[in-house]
């Protein structure tokens, strides 16, 4: 790893500590669980692996059920990777485990992907996402957990993914052939971490700054091949669509935003590394400021800012209530 990764003296050491940290959680399969410390020599394998919840080849699921009597609280995790790589395993669920919280951790739909055929743009990664969380519920009896009781978590492009699930309306079709199709996607809680709030590249630049190209990821996602493209009304109209931040209203779910840097010096310098300025906390502060608005239940927790580490497990066990063994 560089050990200098911004060329702006503004940022201090805590920029390198800040990317350091990034590049050794994306260096792992996800960004929760207990990714800043080291990995375990053996992961608890999944009671249930590589379980069909949809139609397409990455639509697989593992679950990970927690040994308790009664049912128990499910917590779905989806990967990041821009929505160009990433895999659901090996992934830690001890500690939600541990908590007695069940868990599902999940593969979708990426927008590209060299060979691979089924890579769609928005919103099928979303629609992937919100389809394991109809499955998941459908299953409810048979792996006993509480379908009332679902919480979501995911890095990067899987906090995106979580955030649009639950900020948006329910997508239950009541009148669907298909009984999955009729289950809820409203969940209970959510921990998104580091993940970039809106598609709009003028407000991306404005308030968050950094390279001007943004992200690969950010043209791609809507099967567009530049960042000028996306201002056409027939793209305009997505990137809205896709934004988290456009999404939220009174009746969302209560929400833990992480992220791994601290606020400040926004907006960032263009030679900024896109680790730093696509996963950076000004994206957490946006979105806090409409959750705020709207009246949602949220914290924000930054580098540098205090909060205890297991924080994010408070959340969860305060909003899933998990039984005690």
């Amino acid at each position: 790893m560089r050990a200098s990764l911004l060329r702006s003296p503004q940022f201090g050491s805590w920029s390198t500590v800040a990317l350091v940290t990034i590049q050794a959680l994306f260096l792992l399969p996800s960004m929760t669980g207990r990714a800043a410390e080291p990995p375990k020599p053996e992961l608890i394998a999944p009671t249930l692996k590589d379980v069909q919840y949809g139609p397409y080849e990455r639509n697989v699921l593992d679950f990970y059920k927690a040994q308790r009597s009664n049912a128990t609280p499910v917590l779905m995790h989806i990967h990041g990777g821009g929505w160009m790589g990433g895999e659901k395993s090996p992934y830690d669920a001890s500690p939600y485990l541990d908590m007695g919280i069940s868990v599902v951790s999940i593969n979708y739909r990426l927008i590209f992907k060299k060979n691979d055929k089924q890579a769609a743009p928005y919103p099928a990664p979303m629609n992937d996402c919100a389809r394991a969380v109809q499955f998941v519920r459908s299953q409810a009896k048979e792996w006993n957990i509480d379908p009332d009781r679902f919480a979501l978590t995911g890095g990067s492009a899987g906090a995106v993914n979580c955030m649009w699930i639950a900020y948006r309306d329910d997508m239950a079709d009541p009148s669907s052939a298909d009984p999955i199709e009729r289950m809820s996607t409203r969940v209970t809680c959510l921990v998104p971490e580091a993940g970039p709030t809106t598609f709009d590249p003028e407000l991306v630049l404005s308030r968050v700054g950094g390279p001007k190209a943004i992200h690969a990821s950010y043209p791609l996602m809507f099967g567009a091949q530049s960042l000028d493209e996306l201002k056409q009304p027939k793209f305009a109209e997505q990137v809205k669509d896709a934004s988290p931040l456009e999404l939220v209203s009174s009746d969302d779910p209560p929400t833990y935003l992480n992220y791994p840097t601290p606020l400040g010096g926004t907006p960032l310098p263009e030679e900024t590394n896109v680790m730093f300025s696509i996963h950076h906390a000004e994206f957490g502060a946006m979105i806090k400021e409409k959750l705020d608005a709207a009246g949602v239940e949220n914290v924000l927790q930054v580098v540098g800012d205090g909060k205890p580490k297991d924080a994010k497990l408070e959340f969860l066990k305060k909003h899933l209530q998990p039984e005690a063994e």
